[in-house]
């Protein structure tokens, strides 16, 4: 069944005309779970694989998450300030943390970006760990140029396969420095050199799995193993991020919006400009951070390439979520892929607008 983006509910050009020069195609890839053949373009399917081409690891150290209970004497002293506080707001004077209490928790920082259980009374944090061996990669999309117009594919090939390390990493080489998540390998490839249906090239050092099943990796987290999908690729027209349009269509678009808010309660941002879900091409958003620069090292400004969401429609932008589910309501109809970067973020792939074999760039929102 093909997927149909609703008409956007208000015509941003009709008001605001110079918004046609920031307006950009991106396919709204539409994952649905199924069984996605071989020689398919879809999320978390079976790639076609060249015979003898080595399958990819990755070798970068991960972060695992680590915990200990608080020391006994630590646990009176909180649970005796947490007494006195809840009594102080019983009272009605007020329910806030004391100095006393803050100093108690500083006590249990003992290293840093320490969080805190505070019912079970135990301090979490991440640290670097090495892989016992190379890492093998899962598959996350594969995606004929056919499917996706929106991407601009390099000389000679038709083929996009993205690859990643089912965990999460920080300072990764070349990466950007607060990025957090999955190492992402990229193929681009000819897809008539891999058509034949071929066995997994595992490195025998490597792992043990059978040449007849996809490879499995010893360290996973669930956040980053997608379900497999088929897609049903739609191009649909989306517009720049409002900080980043010129400062004085963002002005007149400010003024805009707040009329369009209050007249019929949809929104520039979540119902008028960029299309959420999983996606090849378009604008990125930058709902969580500002927006950040993204150049590559040959100084061009790098366009967006793939964005795997979380969920393909939430509350907040009701409005994209496709004609054809609109009863889904059932719990996990928007979430088909079963990918949760950045607890419940979205992983973002950039490449270079002039080479796109160029290193690409990382990041969750």
């Amino acid at each position: 069944m093909p997927r149909t983006t609703p008409p956007r509910p208000i015509d941003v050009t009709a008001v605001l005309p110079e918004l046609a020069a920031h307006a950009r195609k991106t396919t709204r890839l539409h994952p649905r779970p199924g069984a996605p053949a071989r020689t398919d373009s879809s999320i978390g399917g079976p790639l076609l694989w060249p015979a003898g081409e080595p399958w990819p690891t990755c070798t970068a150290p991960r972060m695992v998450r680590r915990s200990e209970p608080m020391d006994p004497a630590l646990v009176i002293a909180l649970q005796q300030a947490q007494a006195k506080r809840e009594a102080r707001q019983g009272a009605r004077r007020g329910g806030r943390r004391s100095p006393e209490e803050f100093a108690l928790l500083d006590r249990a920082t003992v290293r840093r970006g320490t969080s805190f259980d505070l019912v079970h009374y135990t301090t979490h944090w991440y640290e670097s760990e090495a892989h016992e061996k190379p890492n093998l990669l899962v598959p996350v999309a594969q995606l004929h140029a056919r499917d996706v117009p929106t991407i601009a594919f390099p000389s000679g090939t038709d083929l996009l396969q993205v690859l990643w390390c089912p965990t999460d990493h920080q300072d990764l080489p070349g990466q950007p420095r607060f990025y957090g998540g999955p190492f992402v390998h990229l193929t681009w490839r000819r897809a008539l050199d891999a058509s034949s249906e071929i066995p997994f090239d595992i490195p025998s050092d490597v792992s043990s799995v059978p040449s007849s099943t996809p490879p499995q990796p010893r360290d996973t987290h669930d956040s980053y193993l997608p379900t497999p999908c088929v897609l049903h690729p739609e191009q649909v027209t989306e517009y720049q991020y409002a900080d980043l349009l010129p400062d004085a269509l963002r002005e007149r678009l400010d003024v805009q919006d707040e009329q369009w808010e209050e007249e019929t309660g949809f929104g520039y941002q979540y119902d008028l400009s960029i299309a959420p879900g999983c996606k090849a091409g378009g604008w990125a958003s930058w709902h969580v951070t500002d927006p950040a620069p993204v150049n590559c090292r040959c100084g061009a400004s790098m366009d967006l390439l793939l964005s795997f969401d979380s969920s393909e429609w939430d509350g907040g932008s009701k409005s994209w979520r496709p004609l054809e589910d609109s009863q889904a309501n059932a719990v996990g109809a928007c979430t088909p892929t079963g990918l949760t970067p950045g607890r419940c973020g979205e992983l973002r792939i950039f490449i270079c607008p002039v080479d796109p074999t160029h290193p690409h760039l990382l990041d969750i929102q």
